[in-house]
């Protein structure tokens, strides 16, 4: 049975419901006894100890669960912010009025190309009809003066001092051409012309002889004109032939006859009253000229009934 000095000590705990109030069976309970006196203690039993009244304990906030190291402090638990940020101690950062604007910026800004002006458009429209309009008088010039290809034939082809038995190949080959203007409203200049001189060996190969520059000739319309020249192999000027090119040639002129090509590079311009073309390139092809040599001389020519023509290539 606990003494009623235990009692007198114990304090008083409030059970209201947290509003502040006290309710009525607290406030109308009896008085404490008086105290009783005790008996002395005996040797066998120890004195009551008297307790102290404790004081009231007062309970630290909670522990908040969350993130490691989160402070009882509210103005400490913010994040640290980047270098030179501007930090608001709010929830949310003021609205954007604040920054004197309420326009959200652009994230991505697209670069749109300024249309070109009306002066450019018309630049351009311009050189496209300016294009149009001479392809269109150049196609009509053209249907007119209708030009055509000038035609090359051969008259005679000889060959003299063909000698293969020194060391230095030499030769030499004339020939001669009419050059024949087709044309009715365009008259023909021949600038330059420029021929060679091939064999053809065994296995179908050309091997190159000889190089010269006939002389540039004017021919009218419907007109033929006669050109002319000397090519000679082995001078000075000329590019040595091979060793093996002229044995090629030994054993052809075995059977009686030797193989050459005549090829030529000219450059014509057409002309008429008011009108002249560009100057146009020709490759002209005049080939299997067989000469046929008069014993063992050197001197032979080609046998020719008639003009033998020749190719022309544009």
């Amino acid at each position: 049975m606990p003494s009623p000095g235990k009692e007198a000590t114990q304090p008083k705990t409030d059970s209201g419901s947290g509003s502040g109030q006290t309710s009525e069976r607290d406030t109308n309970q009896p008085p404490p006894p008086p105290p009783q006196s005790q008996p002395p203690p005996t040797q066998s039993q120890p004195p009551p100890q008297q307790t102290q009244p404790h004081p009231p304990q007062t309970q630290p906030y909670p522990q908040v669960m969350g993130y490691p190291g989160y402070s009882q402090d509210p103005y400490s638990n913010y994040p640290n912010a980047p270098y030179n940020h501007q930090q608001y101690p709010y929830a949310q950062a003021p609205p954007a009025s604040y920054y004197g604007s309420s326009y959200p910026a652009q994230q991505n800004p697209v670069y749109q190309r300024p249309a070109p002006s009306g002066f450019f458009r018309g630049i351009i429209t311009g050189l496209i009809v300016l294009v149009v309009l001479l392809c269109i008088s150049t196609t009509i010039t053209w249907l007119v003066l209708r030009p055509q290809i000038p035609i090359f034939s051969v008259t005679s082809f000889t060959v003299s001092n063909f000698n293969l038995t020194e060391p230095v190949f030499s030769a030499q080959w004339t020939a001669n051409l009419t050059v024949e203007n087709p044309n009715t409203k365009l008259n023909g200049y021949f600038d330059r012309i420029q021929g060679f001189i091939y064999n053809q060996n065994a296995i179908g190969e050309d091997d190159f002889l000889a190089m010269s520059f006939f002389q540039p000739v004017f021919v009218g319309t419907k007109k033929s004109v006669p050109i002319g020249e000397t090519l000679t192999s082995g001078g000075k000027e000329q590019p040595k032939v091979p060793s093996w090119v002229g044995d090629e040639m030994k054993k052809e002129r075995e059977t009686g006859t030797v193989s050459f090509d005549l090829r030529m590079l000219v450059w014509i311009t057409f002309k008429t009253d008011g009108w002249s073309a560009r100057e146009r390139g020709l490759k002209v092809f005049c080939g299997k000229l067989k000469v046929a040599f008069e014993g063992a001389s050197g001197n032979g020519a080609v046998s020719l009934t008639k003009p033998l023509p020749c190719l022309v290539y544009v």
